[in-house]
């Protein structure tokens, strides 16, 4: 605790009429600065609108790993993505489409983005690139069931956050892990050398 020395406080009669007195007493210092601040128009924007027409989040990397999506019309169910995770965070759920009068169960990827490492494998992994990474790194809710994606949800994530970025030619696949899978990784370090270091198309 720190030692205030006797000399230097205000004390006495005169200390009615000291000002500083009154402010430290009153504690009219923190009020005076929160009123400040309370009347001063903010800013600060959370993000910069030249990114609203695209996105409503700010420019990332396009190898940036966010939230995942994943193309119903092009999963196969294979499960390897289930397989591989390391955190058992994607599981296969089931969904009956009606094909031809009859009905059929079909089984798709759906994950817990809480307990998600963001590593990438599933879309390593993926033989028809159907689950992907999107820019999206604000994975928060307000109750557990929120970061729980269904088939649906990540196809919703696809359509709106991937499937644009297919179309012009800017979507990046997944960089293969050369310890693993040494031919896939050469032909990847080819490509990027004849399109001088740029994003792979689709």
């Amino acid at each position: 605790m720190a030692i205030v020395k006797e000399d230097e406080r205000i004390s006495g009669p005169l200390k009615w009429f000291n000002l500083k007195w009154w402010i430290r007493s009153l504690h009219l210092k923190p009020f005076f600065v929160t009123f400040r601040y309370f009347l001063r128009v903010p800013q600060a924007e959370l993000y910069h609108p030249i990114h609203d027409h695209h996105s409503a989040y700010p420019d990332v990397s396009l190898r940036y790993r966010g939230l995942l999506g994943m193309d119903m019309d092009a999963c196969i169910g294979c499960r390897k993505c289930e397989r591989i995770c390391p955190n058992k965070t994607i599981i296969m759920v089931g969904r009956e489409f009606e094909i031809k009068g009859k009905k059929r169960e079909f089984r798709f990827p759906a994950y817990f983005a809480g307990r998600c490492l963001k590593c990438g494998l599933c879309e390593e992994v993926c033989p028809n690139d159907t689950i992907r990474h999107t820019d999206i790194f604000e994975n928060a809710g307000y109750r557990r069931d929120e970061l729980f994606y269904t088939p649906e949800r990540l196809h919703e994530m696809f359509k709106v956050h991937i499937q644009p970025k297919i179309d012009a030619g800017i979507a990046h696949r997944q960089i293969p892990d050369k310890r693993r899978h040494p031919e896939e990784f050469q032909k990847y370090k080819e490509t990027e050398e004849l399109e001088e270091y740029k994003p792979l198309k689709i």
